[in-house]
């Protein structure tokens, strides 16, 4: 979904459907803490893709909601839908990365505009007379923050489900991939993961998710998300800044990142080489640098 655009009742059905499901998992016995997270083979999570397909397969509509009205807030806009309404919509398939078919593989690339990666959930949902799909991701953590997925599989309002474990207890969170992102890009090894944190979206849905007189209210604002959509469309720009942050800075941080002492060193080792080049030959490189970035 376009944060700017008018909700459609898809869009309507999975924001009640994706509230009512995180109100059921966290207000119940989920049995989330008997899911085993750790395994010998090379899909460690596995077994909760198992445990959220059969919940969604079993609880797959809304018709039990106690909510009669959903109110979007869309910056100045606002839209409002009947629950009743969505009442038609229900998820009839709840599929697996290695059930989808070669077309179902295809529509995701196209939709992510980059290299294939399978989604952890794929749910084909229907109104009663046409069939649409969504993909959501699965994350997990003991703690709080983790590396997301890298920054060009990302899709901002894909829905994902954020399970937090602890030794008695498992709680769940829901909403837009968007807005579980910390604003924090660590260094990359190969293709930049943006951390994601469990805290970061239960903190944007008590934020901006409430009821009030059996009417879910929910918030979008642009300004809100755009430096987080900055983040992803272009996080080398992103990562520049952050690195001249570092170099700008009067005093050493606690707990600063591994690589920053190596910033400086690399801006020490450029800085007494560009002191031996002429005014000419500086902006001779200078023009040369910048034809050598890639858009």
């Amino acid at each position: 979904m376009n944060i700017n655009s008018k909700p459609n009742l898809l869009n309507s059905f999975l924001l009640i459907y994706f509230f009512e499901l995180e109100k059921q998992l966290n207000n119940s016995d989920n049995q989330l803490l008997e899911v085993k997270f750790q395994s010998e083979e090379a899909n460690t999570d596995e077994f909760l893709k198992k445990y959220f397909k059969d919940f969604i397969s079993k609880n797959n509509n809304i018709r039990n909601s106690n909510l009669k009205q959903l109110h979007v807030k869309i910056d100045e806009k606002n839209y409002f839908v009947n629950v009743q309404n969505l009442f038609s919509y229900k998820i009839i398939n709840v599929l697996l990365p290695e059930e989808l078919s070669e077309e179902q593989r295809q529509s995701i690339s196209t939709a992510k505009k980059s290299v294939y990666t399978s989604p952890d959930l794929y749910l084909e949902i229907t109104d009663g007379s046409n069939s649409y799909f969504e993909s959501v991701e699965l994350k997990s953590t003991k703690n709080n923050n983790i590396s997301g997925s890298s920054v060009q599989q990302i899709a901002p309002f894909e829905w994902v489900v954020f399970v937090k474990r602890g030794e008695n207890k498992v709680v769940v969170t829901t909403g837009y991939y968007l807005n579980s992102i910390t604003d924090k890009l660590p260094f990359p090894d190969r293709s930049p993961r943006p951390q994601i944190g469990f805290r970061t979206l239960a903190h944007w849905n008590s934020e901006h998710r409430k009821v009030e007189k059996q009417v879910l209210i929910v918030e979008n604002f642009s300004e809100i998300n755009e430096g987080k959509l900055r983040l992803l469309n272009d996080w080398q720009e992103f990562l520049a800044q952050e690195w001249m942050q570092v170099i700008e800075a009067e005093n050493i941080k606690t707990n600063e990142k591994w690589f920053n002492n190596t910033l400086r060193i690399f801006a020490l080792k450029f800085l007494k080489y560009t002191e031996k080049l002429s005014q000419e030959e500086k902006r001779a490189f200078k023009e040369k640098l910048g034809k050598m970035i890639k858009e």
